[in-house]
């Protein structure tokens, strides 16, 4: 393949490769400038995100003398695939504060407001090849920025790396239980776990369009005609916005929806919200009862327990404190970000994942930490010498 640099490439060009080239601080160019001429030195090449969406979210780039553009970032092979894409219309794409090429082209003239082009293959080395780049290293297997002061404080110091994950895990789940604790002020206490529970099952791009779902159809309408429970679930979520981009076909709202059905209708779900025994057992029985109707995967079925049934019993007092371990759920993606950048290579995957409270904690430390002190660290205090 040639491209218009005079580049030969055995290995064909794909959007991906000038997606780990733009995130890898290691094989991106150094010198980089916008088309109009402003040098931009990448702080942040943001978040890669592996659904739906903007390439990279939560960029933060230097325009010329220091101005700063935070955003997000969208890769192409050719600036015209904007337009054949028709990303002007879709609202997700509304924040991109930079549009990266390859090829010449003309600067689509409905990018947002302010964002700028970058001419990424103007800047590649002539020896640069495709084939050098390990795509299957991206986004989770290569770091993205310099080591972050909490990757260096824990390295090599496995115990005190989990430790700090389960005290973030639990201080996590405490928050939700003080959230749950309103909740259960203002509501019937089944309908509330009900609500919540559907929230978990719609995944956070849908949370919202299942509560009101639930609102739509409550629980006592499940228990007084569960023959036709999954249906009237579906049917109601026929009327809501709902999110499918990037879905898996198991993950879809509709199969969410009439799993719900089934586990409230059938399979005594509801009945987790009187729950006393949290021992690891105990909460491997909750797994088991939320994977009964058989369209719950044993990881979603952890994350309600951690999400909804945990909370809401230490919020009620039949829980003193979250238990110490809980059964691993499906790993975030912004879990497997942050323990990248925050625990490094020396605790790989399988020290943390195992234990769903090292998973919130995991989610807490992106979301209370890394996104508030973002990008530069400055005022963090997780990680940072405590002696």
């Amino acid at each position: 393949m040639e491209n218009l640099r005079g580049h030969t490439f055995g290995e064909k060009l794909r959007e991906r490769h000038l997606q780990a080239l733009w995130y890898d601080r290691e094989i991106r160019p150094r010198e980089i400038s916008t088309v109009r001429g402003d040098r931009v030195r990448v702080v942040y090449p943001g978040d890669w995100n592996c659904g739906g969406g903007p390439d990279f979210t939560g960029a933060v780039l230097e325009l010329g003398a220091g101005r700063r553009i935070c955003g997000d970032v969208e890769i192409h092979l050719h600036p015209s695939a904007w337009k054949e894409h028709r990303h002007a219309e879709n609202p997700a794409y509304r924040n991109i504060v930079a549009h990266v090429f390859w090829l010449r082209g003309k600067r689509p003239p409905d990018l947002p407001r302010g964002a700028v082009s970058i001419d990424l293959g103007r800047f590649a080395q002539a020896s640069f090849h495709p084939s050098e780049i390990d795509l299957e290293a991206y986004p989770f297997g290569v770091s993205p920025a310099a080591d972050r002061p909490c990757r260096l404080r824990l390295a090599g110091d496995r115990e005190r790396a989990l430790a700090l994950l389960r005290e973030a895990g639990m201080a996590r789940l405490r928050d939700k239980a003080e959230r749950f604790a309103s909740l259960l002020a203002a509501g019937d206490r089944r309908e509330v776990f009900y609500r919540e529970t559907m929230a978990a099952l719609g995944y956070s791009k849908n949370a919202r369009a299942f509560r009101e779902i639930a609102r739509r159809v409550p629980l006592r309408a499940l228990v007084a005609e569960p023959q036709v429970a999954s249906a009237a679930l579906v049917a109601a979520g026929g009327f809501g916005d709902l999110e499918t981009g990037g879905m898996r076909p198991a993950n879809l709202p509709a199969r969410r929806l009439a799993a719900a059905g089934i586990l409230f209708s059938e399979c005594g779900a509801a009945d987790l919200a009187d729950a006393t025994d949290f021992s690891p057992e105990g909460c491997r029985d909750m797994v088991r009862t939320l994977r009964a109707g058989g369209l719950v995967g044993a990881g979603r079925a952890a994350a309600i327990v951690a999400n909804t049934v945990v909370p809401m019993a230490i919020a009620e007092g039949r829980l003193a404190s979250p238990p110490q371990r809980l059964p691993p759920e499906d790993v975030p993606r912004i879990a497997k970000l942050t323990a990248q950048r925050v625990l490094g290579p020396d605790i790989g995957r399988k020290e943390w994942a195992r234990d769903g409270i090292c998973i919130q904690g995991l989610v807490r430390i992106r979301r209370e930490c890394c996104l508030v002190h973002h990008p530069d660290c400055d005022g963090c205090a997780f990680g940072s010498p405590t002696d």
